[in-house]
């Protein structure tokens, strides 16, 4: 099994934006980097300047460079891509996704430290890899890699990203199994402690217990990726037979349906009927209410 570990740059983040470089590594079974690959590519767009603003590649850097798929870095990744083998990328639906636009579609099993991190390390305040890199003393060990392949790299491009990433996944490694955290990626993944917004560092069930509705109003208007979507629906359904179904907005917001219904039934019939977009266990309480009284 050959682990890749491997970042792109590209010309932007939008949907129409493709790959200017490409580079990763190729790791044995012992970890041992045996070939590295690093290609600047002409991509069918110039480079955006908020792009370039972070990875520094110029137009005059793309000069004469082949496409992405011309190049010996994309043709050996292509051998490279068998169900036997590991890839690992930080936050890997953005860079599959350029991938995909250049015709790679991965067979490799993956692992994802975006997700993988912020499942594990929940004590880090933020889970980006630069971050990572310093708060995890990464850096430390970059000089002897970047020595042993002989390479120059520069700030925040995909190359001086991917001896970054190296890093991080023998960190990952040294308390979960590459195929622990394959089989993790391979599925929604369930989290714990909340990773964002004023809940943040709390455990999901606490929030799910006492502050229930703020999960609600994420998942009905924030767009969440499929783990905290996954660990929200998760905590709701877990913690529903503890807790006090409230109304989570109006003139009654934080009040009960049992106690609106003696004084206000016509605001009750109306959630019911009228409301849009109220979750699914307030509807079934104002009904079991309704019917009742």
């Amino acid at each position: 099994m050959y682990t890749i570990i491997l970042d792109t740059e590209t010309t932007g983040t939008e949907a129409e934006d493709r790959i200017c470089q490409l580079a990763y590594l190729v790791l044995d079974e012992a970890g041992e980097v045996v070939e590295h690959y690093d290609a600047l590519c002409t991509p069918p767009l110039p480079v955006k300047y908020d792009a370039m603003a972070i990875h520094h590649i110029t137009p005059e850097m793309l000069e004469g460079k082949p496409a992405c798929i011309e190049t010996e870095a994309f043709r050996r990744l292509q051998e490279l891509n068998t169900p036997e083998n590991l890839l690992v990328i930080q936050n890997a639906p953005f860079d599959l996704a350029m991938l995909a636009k250049e015709g790679f579609e991965s067979r490799m099993k993956l692992v994802d430290t975006f997700r993988i991190v912020r499942k594990f390390l929940t004590e880090q305040k933020q889970h980006g890899q630069q971050y990572l890199r310093y708060s995890l003393g990464l850096y430390r060990h970059e000089p002897a890699l970047i020595e042993k392949l002989g390479v120059q790299v520069r700030a925040h491009d995909a190359l001086g990203d991917v001896i970054v990433l190296k890093h991080l996944y023998d960190y990952l490694l040294s308390s979960h199994s590459a195929e622990e955290m394959a089989e993790l990626c391979s599925a929604p993944m369930p989290l714990e402690i909340m990773p964002m917004g004023r809940h943040r560092g709390k455990r999901i069930e606490t929030v799910a217990l006492e502050h229930r509705n703020d999960l609600f109003y994420m998942l009905e208007n924030f767009d969440l990726d499929m783990d905290l979507k996954y660990s929200f629906e998760y905590w709701l359904e877990q913690t529903r037979d503890r807790v006090r179904i409230t109304i989570g907005f109006g003139k009654h917001k934080g009040r009960t349906p049992e106690e609106v219904v003696g004084e206000d039934r016509n605001y009750l019939e109306w959630m019911r009927d009228k409301a849009d977009r109220i979750p699914a266990e307030l509807k079934a309480e104002l009904v079991r209410v309704l019917d009742n009284k």
